[in-house]
Formats: C-alpha cells, sequence, structure tokens
C-alpha cells in the first residue's frame, strides 16, 4: 500500500546521513568522516516533523421518512519537512483513517433508491466496505524556495479559488506535478502550474487528471441520455496561471484553468475596505468568471463530454459590509448566466464564490441568483469564532437538464459554526461544530429522489483536530 511506501520513505531518512556522508565532495575537512557524518546528521534533525490527528462525526437527518446517516472516523499522520540546503528541501507526508462507527453509510434508500452523499467520502468512496486498510501517502515532492521564487516537484497541496484542498472531511485534495510562484516587490504574486495526478478528499488512490472526471456522481446528461462522461474524458492535465495583487486596503487576484482539451475558465477577484472610523471598516468585493469549452469537451461523443463543444457562460458575485470590533457583517450576492452550466469539477476543488456555504456548491448550474448574509464573531482573545449566515438560491428548475445538472429545487440555506482554537497546553488543537440545513421552497411536489441529501435535511459536524 501507499503507506507502506511512506514507511519505507521513513526509513530511507534515518539511513540517509550515512549514505551521503559516504559522498560528500573532498574537503580540507574530509578526514575527520566521522565529524561530517555528525553535522549531516545534526542539518537533518533541524526538519520539521509534524503529527496531525483528525476525528470527524458527521449526521445526516433527511425528511420524509427517508433514509438518515452516520458516521464516526478518526485519523491520524506524520509527515517530515527537511531544512533547506541552497533553497532545496524535501518533504513527504502519510495518513491512515479507522471506521468506529457507522449508520446506513452503505444502505440504498428503500423509497429513492439513492446512497449515501456526505458521510461516505469521510472514507473510500469507491470502496464503501473498507474499513479497516484506508491508508495512503499524500505528500511526496522536492521543492525551491529563495526570496521571490518558490517551486514544488511532486505531490504536494495547491491552493486557489477553485482548484484546492476542500478539505471539510477526514483529508484534503492533493496534487501531483509542478507549481511555482515567483513575488515581485511591488505586491505582484505570479503562480503557475501543471497537474497530471490527484487524489480527492474521498479516496485512497492517486489517478489521472483524466480518471478524475466522475469520480463522484455525474448527475444528469444534458442532452437526455442515459450515458455519463465518467471514464470518457480525455485530458493530459489541468493548468493553471494566476496573479494577485496585495495593498494594505486593495486586493485583485485572477486566475485561469485548463483543464486541456476539455474546458477553460478565468476567474477574477476584486476586494477591499474602507475606514469608516477607527473601529469600523466598510467592505465591498466583486467577482467575475467566464468558462467555455476547449476542442470538444473531453469526447468527440457528445453523450460522453464533460461539457458541450459549444457550452459557455459567465456569472457575476457581489459582496458587501462592514467589520467592526471582533464582528463582520456581509450580504453576497451570485448571478451565473443562462446562457450554459458553471462546470468545475467537484473532485478538483470547491469553489470559493462570496456567497458559498457548507454542504452545497453552484458547480453544475446555469440561470442561478443566490442572495444571502453571513455574519462571524470571535470571542475570547480571538479563540473563539461564531458565524452564521444564510442564502436564498433560485435555480432553473428540476426538469431543465441543460441548466440543473444534479436536479436542485429553488432552496434556502442555513449555516451554523462553532470554533474554538485552544491555546497553552493544547495548542494546535481545534474544535468544531458545523450545522447545516436546506429546506426546498417549491409549488410543486419534488420528487423524494431530488429530496434525499439534498433538501429539507439538516447535516451536523462535530470536528477535532490537532496539529502539533
Amino acid at each position: 500500500m501507499q503507506f507502506k511506501a511512506f514507511l519505507i520513505a521513513v526509513f530511507v531518512l534515518g539511513i540517509l546521513p550515512g549514505v551521503n556522508a559516504q559522498h560528500q565532495p573532498s574537503t580540507e575537512h574530509n578526514s575527520d568522516s566521522t565529524e561530517t557524518k555528525e553535522m549531516f546528521g545534526k542539518v537533518l534533525n533541524t526538519g520539521d516533523f509534524e503529527f496531525h490527528l483528525r476525528s470527524y462525526f458527521m449526521h445526516t437527518n433527511n425528511s420524509h421518512n427517508l433514509l438518515d446517516y452516520s458516521a464516526w472516523g478518526t485519523g491520524a499522520g506524520l509527515g517530515y519537512f527537511s531544512p533547506r540546503w541552497k533553497g532545496l528541501g524535501v518533504g513527504f507526508s502519510g495518513f491512515f483513517v479507522f471506521r468506529h462507527f457507522e449508520n446506513n453509510l452503505k444502505e440504498l434508500d428503500p423509497q429513492t433508491g439513492m446512497g449515501n452523499r456526505y458521510e461516505i467520502s469521510l472514507f473510500d468512496v469507491h470502496h464503501p466496505d473498507n474499513s479497516k486498510d484506508m491508508d495512503r501517502l499524500e505528500e511526496f515532492y522536492v521543492s525551491y524556495d529563495s526570496k521571490k521564487f518558490s517551486a514544488w516537484f511532486g505531490r504536494h497541496h495547491f491552493e486557489s479559488p477553485f482548484l484546492n484542498a476542500s478539505d471539510n472531511r477526514l483529508r484534503p485534495n492533493l496534487f501531483s506535478g509542478f507549481s511555482g510562484t515567483y513575488t515581485a516587490t511591488s505586491g505582484l504574486k505570479i503562480s503557475g502550474a501543471w497537474f497530471t495526478h490527484l487524489i480527492s478528499r474521498g479516496s485512497l488512490e492517486w489517478t489521472t487528471v483524466a480518471e478524475s472526471y466522475g469520480f463522484y456522481s455525474t448527475g444528469r446528461n444534458p442532452l437526455g441520455d442515459g450515458e455519463t462522461y465518467k471514464h470518457h474524458v480525455e485530458s493530459k492535465g489541468i493548468g493553471v496561471i494566476g496573479l494577485k495583487y496585495d495593498q494594505d486596503k486593495f486586493q485583485v487576484q485572477s486566475w485561469n484553468y485548463l483543464g486541456e482539451g476539455v474546458f477553460a475558465t478565468n476567474f477574477t477577484e476584486v476586494t477591499g475596505t474602507i475606514t469608516a472610523s477607527s473601529s469600523k471598516r466598510w467592505l465591498y468585493g466583486a467577482q467575475g468568471f467566464v468558462q467555455q469549452a476547449v476542442g470538444n469537451g473531453g469526447n468527440e461523443d457528445k453523450t460522453k463530454a464533460y461539457t458541450l463543444p459549444t457550452e459557455k457562460t459567465h456569472g457575476l458575485g457581489l459582496k458587501s459590509g462592514i467589520h467592526w470590533g471582533h464582528s463582520e457583517l456581509a450580504f453576497n450576492f451570485l448571478y451565473i448566466s443562462d446562457k450554459g452550466r458553471f462546470l468545475f469539477p467537484r473532485e478538483w476543488g470547491r469553489e470559493k464564490f462570496f456567497i458559498s456555504l457548507q454542504r452545497e456548491r453552484f458547480e453544475g448550474m446555469g440561470g442561478v441568483r443566490a442572495f444571502g448574509f453571513a455574519y462571524d464573531k470571535t470571542f475570547i482573545h480571538d479563540k473563539l469564532k461564531v458565524s452564521f449566515a444564510s442564502s436564498y438560491v433560485q435555480t432553473p428548475g428540476l426538469e431543465n437538464l441543460r441548466l440543473n445538472k444534479y436536479g436542485l429545487p429553488n432552496y434556502f440555506h442555513f449555516i451554523g459554526l462553532v470554533d474554538y482554537r485552544f491555546d497553552g497546553f493544547f495548542k494546535g488543537l481545534d474544535l468544531q461544530l458545523l450545522v447545516a440545513h436546506k429546506n426546498e421552497d417549491s409549488s410543486k411536489v419534488i420528487p423524494l429522489e431530488y429530496v434525499i441529501n439534498r433538501v429539507n435535511m439538516t447535516n451536523v459536524n462535530l470536528i477535532l483536530d490537532y496539529r502539533f
């Protein structure tokens, strides 16, 4: 298994001082081989070992006597990140998960024939019976870092508005390939990346980018065909170019994503603050994206393509609010054109629109209008954070296959979050309680297969996270 490879790597690291000492170039001190060996060992000892423990309980309560679900799992991992030598460094980490408890996790709802949506991604989506051998090698990279430039080769984390860790389960997304960042003295940061493989948060296996399309549910075919794009998309990788400019009260970023042979997306965001008084700041922000198919959308056969060859769309997000003391209130809006669906593989990350809330996404929909607010307040020297958010989402309707990929009706969305970050003796420990509720708003009777795990449901999460 992959984690066994990680343990081998730890062993190699343990013997590395002796191996490399025998191959050091000659110096005036090479007669004292023991001293050279000890010095190199001391350098390696200045690297960082990181231990990570994460325990996650999740429960979904569905209405209409539909099946409810629960699961509890705990994982632990260890990573080593070497000191830098002339800017070069290496890092690797592994993680394993134990499943303590589950309720109906592998059962299909008897009324709808639908399976679990949320809890299963705590573990292994494609092998739900696997409860014992859940480990994976995660980071494994060589990196370079200087004052203005950094680069990463291999398996590593990557963060951007659409392509990201999406780490609200037991494990995050990671990507394999190259990424680099150049930071200019003016405050401009330029990022670029090319990835050929990835591992999704609900998986134990690294896959090619082409195979990652359809790892989760593929939704409904816009042509009304029963075929899906799973295992049918042809793509060589993911390309990313990002620009970020950050000043004290003004930030702008623009990201270009290329799913080679499938689609291209540009996302731009402007945010800032205006001082109202010594304790108050006005907040503002705008987001926009444009997207279109590339080539044949992933497959010459339209019924097996990820996006239709002629499909294109655009969207706009707005934010306005106020920050005072330890509180912040923001009002948010999102519009997505009805010219086409906003598409970005859920396997690659979670979109970060101003109005986005946990336990639902806008991916797969066009013709959307969404309105909402978010309130955050911190207590106890910012160690305790309490958040409330609500939104109302107008979707294109269940019957609209062209614009509603996953069959979501209009819905209200509510979120409550309590997050406490410990200090002192327990520094590094983070305890969270997240409650999400969604309720449909439709004048028509909604088939139950579009209700279960979508609307008229409550999702409860208790998360303990500890790093040192």
